[in-house]
């Protein structure tokens, strides 16, 4: 296992402009705010990372030159949110503003002040003794999830939906929830809004996953080991990366996750833009059983709960998570009163040989047969979210292809079931009295293409079937149509498998050997979402409306379902800035990408589901005058 180190890494003075706040840094900006007078002894701190230079600034800078850092920061204090700017270099708070009517995400001290609001209203307590509850000791209360409809009783309130559980007999999982019990804890007013106590099953305790709770295992498989005896063939330069013609920058975000940046391609000895950005945007997943209180189920994993995850990335285990041979990178997440806190290998990065080949061709009557295998470069991140964890993989090819990897893997959001046919109306068994309730997850990624430059266009290549004349013994073929979107409402686009689409970013100025726009596919085919356009969660999350979105770059435009999207009101976000319906033609655009699933649960993902791994492309077309592949040498 190698572990990043050095100066440009680990503590204390950042090397490039998009560099990941360091603890210095994180104390630096503790102290603006303190010097700055507005901060009283109730703020907590939920949200602290890089606010980024102007992207001219980024691609005029050089190794060497000096650094202009400063920090955007979420909090709370008393009853109203804040975002600040600090100043990290001058140590000097440059904005404070309130955001009145906005939503921070939650933390942990917060979630444990809703939790005993909730416990020390009678009616709390009067409820669960009607349920059969008589000790008290180890039932703990806490939010779970901030569905939102806009109700009058719960505007400019911090509306948190507690649910409660007996914890005895816990080893892993969650222990023993009272289903169909959910306070409504109006936060901001320190009161309990109203109890919702819905009759139900009781599950008991749900199976766990710990050796204990597992029980015998099966025979091991022999060992499969990977080595790089010559070490990594990648280098290293604090967070940028060169590899086989790729050179690309990365940091951790509390928020997003990897953000990988200025992404090249070394082609004939010249730097090629690719990507100046690609990271996560956000992530909804919206349950669809309808009674209460489950139709409050939906959640905003990225714009609501890194705080409380302690930073969305969890550290990776070597030799399970990432390969033993791996180079691990730490990160720092902030508590709520400032302090930073090192997070362990919160990302890897490794080179992967699985056996797949890169190409081969075998000419006629096997006269000659070429082969080449293929090795990807994996930078990785685990996110746990609540019940669900995550593995994100960007994987670099030698072939000029960028492919983004998601496993999703964890515990099925569980209801007590009765035995009963109705039990499988909004989901399916899997477990002894426990149904997995049906879902969806949406992930919106954030894709800034630059190719060979920041002014591109999109390009909709439309397959369309085409009729031949009566005299050609074939009837039909299909032809290709291409679009150039003009606008953001051109650039909204649906994958559709009955009307095919390729969708392009070129740059208009610069053509390939034969004469057209070089460029680069993003190839995605995710599920939509199948909520009704007037459903209030579907509104908030505006952006599962369409697999690709384009609008023309704007720094502040990050989050897909907008900067606060815990109690937002509909219509944030992409559905906000596309109704101008801007120009995204031969302009620097970016491109946001839906990858969605739906999950109707079985047995086999309980206690805890195998992996199951989604992905999406981002491909050259006509970028290279031939494939970047041909010249990776034979096996040696």
């Amino acid at each position: 296992m190698l572990v990043a180190t050095g100066p440009a890494l680990q503590a204390q003075t950042p090397v490039h402009p998009l560099d990941q706040l360091s603890a210095k840094e994180h104390w630096a900006i503790y102290d603006a705010l303190q010097a700055s007078g507005k901060l009283d002894s109730t703020f907590r701190l939920l949200y602290e990372g890089l606010k980024e230079p102007t992207k001219s600034a980024v691609l005029a800078w050089q190794p060497g030159q000096p650094l202009t850092r400063e920090a955007t920061v979420h909090l709370t204090q008393g009853k109203f949110g804040y975002e600040a700017v600090v100043d990290i270099t001058g140590k000097k708070l440059v904005s404070w503003t309130q955001l009145p009517g906005k939503q921070f995400m939650t933390s942990g001290p917060e979630s444990d002040a809703a939790g005993g609001v909730a416990m020390k209203d009678p009616r709390v307590k009067e409820a669960l003794r009607k349920r059969g509850v008589t000790d008290f000791t180890h039932v703990s209360c806490s939010p779970a999830n901030n569905g939102y409809f806009d109700l009058p009783e719960e505007r400019n309130a911090r509306v948190l939906h507690v649910t409660c559980g007996d914890r005895r007999g816990l080893i892993s999982g969650y222990g023993e929830s009272f289903d169909g019990f959910v306070v409504v804890v109006d936060l901001t007013n320190e009161k309990v809004l109203r109890i919702v106590d819905v009759a139900s099953a009781r599950s008991g305790l749900p199976d766990g996953h710990s050796p204990e709770e597992i029980g015998p295992t099966r025979a091991p498989v022999n060992a499969v080991t990977m080595v790089q005896p010559k070490g990594a063939t990648y280098t290293l330069n604090g967070h940028e990366v060169a590899w086989q013609n790729w050179k690309f920058h990365f940091r951790m975000d509390m928020r997003r996750g990897l953000v990988l940046s200025r992404v090249r391609y070394v082609d004939g000895g010249k730097e090629r833009s690719v990507m100046y950005q690609g990271s996560l945007s956000e992530l909804f997943v919206p349950y669809m059983d309808p009674s209460d209180p489950w139709n409050y189920q939906g959640y905003f994993d990225l714009g609501t709960y890194p705080f409380a995850f302690g930073g969305i990335a969890s550290s990776l285990e070597p030799g399970v998570e990432c390969p033993e041979y791996a180079t691990y990178f730490h990160s720092y997440v902030v508590t709520a009163k400032g302090a930073p806190r090192e997070r362990q290998r919160t990302a890897c990065l490794f080179e992967r040989n699985t056996g797949d080949v890169a190409w081969r061709h075998t000419r006629a009557a096997g006269s000659v047969n070429e082969a080449r295998p293929r090795t990807d470069l994996v930078l990785r991140m685990y996110m746990n979210a609540g019940n669900y964890d995550y593995l994100f993989d960007w994987v670099l090819g030698q072939d000029g292809a960028i492919t983004v990897n998601l496993g999703a893997t964890g515990m099925d959001q569980v209801k007590a079931a009765s035995g009963k046919p109705k039990d499988n109306d909004y989901g399916r068994m899997i477990a002894n009295k426990l149904v997995g309730v049906n879902h969806s997850h949406f992930f919106s990624f954030r894709l800034d293409m630059d190719v060979d430059g920041t002014q591109n266009s999109l390009l909709v290549d439309k397959l369309q079937t085409t009729t031949l004349p009566k005299e050609n013994p074939r009837r039909s073929i299909w032809t290709v149509n291409t679009l150039t979107a003009q606008t953001e409402k051109d650039g909204m686009r649906m994958s559709a498998m009955n009307a095919p689409e390729v969708w392009r970013i070129v740059n208009p100025a610069v053509n390939n050997p034969f004469g057209w726009p070089v460029g680069y596919e993003i190839e995605g085919h995710g599920a939509m979402s199948l909520m009704s356009p007037d459903d209030y969660m579907r509104q908030r999350a505006g952006f599962v409306d369409h697999t690709l979105w384009t609008t023309p770059y704007a720094p502040a435009e990050l989050y897909a379902s907008g900067d606060y999207p815990t109690n937002s009101v509909a219509g944030d976000g992409l559905l906000k800035w596309t109704s101008a319906n801007r120009s995204i033609a031969n302009t620097d655009v970016v491109t946001w990408l839906t990858l969605g699933f739906h999950h109707v649960p079985r047995p086999e993902d309980w206690p805890v589901m195998p992996v199951a791994w989604h992905s999406f492309a981002i491909k050259p077309v006509g970028f290279f005058g031939r494939s970047p592949a041909i010249d990776i040498p034979r096996q040696r």
